[in-house]
């Protein structure tokens, strides 16, 4: 009978399934690479993790893009989670008024690409 540390490799092997995600590298990247100003001017807006209406996201995007409403909102957050991860965008309904925010999963990533790295919004 051997008397030394307890076989730790299976904890290990856990908590690396459970915070180690591969794709996060690739998704970082594809964050950077966003290249349409209003899609990172609601990615900005979102970048705080809480959840915002519709016609805030609308203003803000608003400011780059005169002609905006909700259908090129959706249209705009949809394209964001076929590009990105399904689950990116997270939406919900509240009294009859559409909320979004970023997948909480995703929001260090997106603060990261966004600011650790010096992401130029020019």
């Amino acid at each position: 009978m051997e008397l030394g540390p307890p076989n730790n490799s299976f904890e290990q092997t856990k908590i690396l399934k459970k915070y180690y995600k591969p794709d996060y590298s690739q998704l970082f990247n594809k964050i950077k690479e966003i290249k349409a100003p209003i899609k990172k001017e609601i990615l900005i807006g979102l970048i705080d993790g809480v959840w915002h209406s519709e016609l805030d996201l609308i203003r803000i995007a608003k400011k780059q893009q005169r002609y905006m409403g909700a259908v090129t909102l959706g249209t705009m957050i949809h394209s964001l989670n076929n590009s990105l991860k399904n689950d990116y965008v997270e939406k919900k309904v509240v009294n009859g008024k559409l909320f979004y925010k970023i997948s909480d999963n995703y929001v260090g990533l997106t603060r990261a690409a966004y600011n650790k790295y010096n992401f130029k919004m020019d």
